[in-house]
């Protein structure tokens, strides 16, 4: 009996039954997902100041308001989606994160109060737990673990595209439909709109994805059961480690997105640009972020594939360590001057959530591994809710640049139990790459 050899996409190596057209289409969902988490609340403040008529001075802390509940929802339903995909399959999850998003896309900009906004930052929230835990999940399904960094970082790389994309490019929207004539409020809804209509056209594409459940889970298991293995799986204690990093590496993403937004919108506003101005210099002081993110991803991939993950791991959060901790020393965010410790945040925070990625999918148990993925997510929402609400008062009691301080310190720590695992256990299990 010859055992057939494993299908290739280019370089990567695809585990079996996974076919060249499955790789391809989670590819396309790596390319748009990060830009549709990214863009919803890159453009919050163009809201609260357009929509709302919020002063400055309030919204710092009703952006944590929002991502909190946002975080809130995600932390309520994130294991319940894992759990499902390794019943009813990764695609139908994945569809329906994407419709969901759409919807979230068209009602988000149709509200005029901050209590509506916090309603459809809810129905967005399950959308983000849908797609976030899915993205994770599917990478780990499908590479053979000899291919399993370049897969992930040929996934961040195009997370990197799709982000600069969204915030670089798509972040200009408002005031492309301003200068043709729109007011500013229907400018911005018309950006918003714009972005439901590619949300529509992932979910078809999701249609690609490799059918049915994960073929060595049992459909008669319970959606509890499966959630508990989750949690029985962080006796491992790399897992462990890793869902300390989903803690940590989630909230990265977070406070670029909301206080690095929030920040370089108000210096833009200081600067005398208008609403839709300031919402395309946010663009921009992002997309340097996430530019640096897409480029030093498929290299931080690759070094994972020949060296040990549990290492690796600790270089990942040094990294975000030395980048967090050097934006929060620059006296303007939005200046020349602050590009290089961007392109490091941007460097860092891509590294951190690849590392985490990379170590929980050669460790979680195959049968269980949307549950495995499903709680890392569900600590990186806890992560994200902590940050989301000592960061808003942070931001707007000591100074814009402090949350920035403390995730760069949360990194640092996370950074330490990372070494002390390698060195407590320097020999690795069999799978692990040396």
């Amino acid at each position: 009996m010859t055992t057939e050899p494993p299908r290739k996409l280019a370089f990567i190596e695809l585990a079996p039954g996974v076919l060249p057209r499955h790789a391809l289409a989670y590819l396309f969902a790596a390319l748009v997902s990060i830009g549709l988490f990214a863009y919803l609340a890159a453009l919050t403040p163009y809201l609260l100041k357009v929509n709302l008529a919020l002063p400055d001075a309030e919204q710092g802390r009703a952006s944590g308001l929002l991502q909190s509940w946002q975080e809130i929802v995600i932390l309520l339903v994130i294991g319940w989606w894992g759990a499902a995909s390794d019943r009813v399959g990764r695609r139908a999850v994945y569809i329906a994160g994407f419709v969901l998003i759409a919807i979230a896309y068209v009602l988000y900009p149709l509200a005029d109060t901050l209590p509506e906004l916090i309603a459809y930052r809810l129905v967005f929230g399950c959308a983000v737990a849908a797609l976030g835990a899915m993205l994770a999940t599917v990478l780990a399904d499908y590479p053979l673990d000899s291919s399993r960094g370049k897969l992930t970082g040929l996934a961040f790389f195009l997370n990197g595209i799709g982000s600069v994309v969204f915030l670089a490019g798509l972040s200009q929207l408002p005031r492309v439909y301003a200068a043709a004539g729109a007011t500013e409020l229907e400018a911005g809804r018309y950006a918003y709109f714009t972005v439901a209509a590619i949300a529509v056209l992932a979910a078809l594409v999701m249609l690609g994805l490799k059918p049915g459940p994960p073929s060595r889970v049992a459909a008669r298991q319970p959606l509890l059961h499966l959630v508990a293995e989750g949690v029985r799986a962080a006796r491992n204690p790399r897992i462990l480690l890793a869902y300390g990093g989903g803690f940590t590496s989630r909230a990265d993403m977070s406070l670029i997105t909301l206080f690095l937004a929030l920040w370089a919108a108000q210096a833009a506003a200081a600067d005398g640009l208008g609403a839709a101005q300031a919402a395309g210099r946010v663009g921009l002081v992002i997309g340097v972020s996430q530019l640096a993110a897409m480029l030093w991803a498929p290299v931080f991939g690759l070094i994972g594939d020949h060296m040990n993950r549990t290492l690796h791991f600790a270089i990942a959060f040094a990294l975000a360590l030395a980048g967090y901790g050097w934006v929060s020393l620059q006296p303007h965010v939005a200046s020349i001057e602050a590009i290089p410790a961007l392109i490091l945040l941007g460097m860092g925070q891509v590294s951190t959530v690849l590392a985490s990625t990379v170590l929980l999918g050669q460790q979680a148990p195959r049968d269980v591994r949307g549950s495995v993925f499903g709680l890392q997510a569900f600590c990186g929402g806890l992560g994200i809710l902590a940050i989301s609400w000592a960061g808003g008062l942070l931001y707007d009691h000591v100074a814009p640049s402090s949350p920035f301080m403390l995730v760069g310190i949360l990194n640092g720590v996370v950074a330490a139990w990372a070494i002390w695992v390698y060195l407590r256990r320097p020999a690795a299990p069999p799978a692990e790459v040396a």
